[in-house]
């Protein structure tokens, strides 16, 4: 276990940690930098509201085994050091994943470094806004289509119950036919007489 038998020195914190704010299903990397001079352990920790942090993980410096604590689990947390920087990446975060989490790490002296408050934001939300969306865009386009087949038919029905627009588009059409061919039409009421 992640040992804290040594003496704590009381910390004042100038500044609030950052905020990460992510949506639930992502994945989360969180890193700090390792300032131990010599071997230790190393650790993250997790803090809900203020109450007592709890170990995630650990690892002595020198061993590459990690050991997680308090029920939480290598395939959602996993910690990954290198020379001089420890990593936790947290694996498809979830509401309750939300918290103040920081690292830690032991030698002569228990030193707590980079925390930050991580806020996981339920992906309903966005669900539920992108089906808005696309039932809004579906009704738009159902509108416009039933306008233009009201409108077909209403031309539709016009067309079959007025004669004189019928007759008038064949009038019109045997009109340009016979102008194309270049052929006059004789008017039937005039009396055409042939002289030498």
């Amino acid at each position: 276990r992640f040992s804290l038998t040594f003496n704590l020195t009381r910390v004042v914190c100038v500044s609030p940690p950052p905020l990460r704010v992510v949506h639930s299903g992502e994945n989360v990397t969180l890193q700090c930098i390792n300032v131990l001079k010599t071997h230790g352990q190393v650790g993250w920790f997790k803090q809900v509201n203020g109450s007592e942090p709890l170990c995630i993980t650990y690892m002595w410096s020198s061993v590459p085994t990690v050991h997680h604590q308090n029920g939480f689990q290598g395939n959602h947390m996993k910690m990954v050091m290198t020379n001089i920087t420890i990593f936790l990446t947290i694996t498809e975060v979830e509401v309750a994943d939300s918290g103040l989490y920081f690292c830690g790490m032991l030698d002569k002296y228990l030193i707590f470094a980079n925390a930050t408050v991580l806020k996981v934001q339920d992906g309903t939300m966005k669900l539920f806004l992108l089906v808005v969306i696309l039932g809004v865009v579906t009704a738009v386009i159902l509108i416009i289509i039933l306008i233009l087949v009201l409108k077909v038919r209403r031309d539709s029905n016009r067309l079959n119950t007025d004669p004189d627009a019928i007759n008038y588009a064949a009038l019109n059409f045997t009109s340009k036919k016979k102008e194309r061919r270049g052929e006059k039409e004789l008017d039937p009421h005039v009396v055409y007489a042939v002289t030498r």
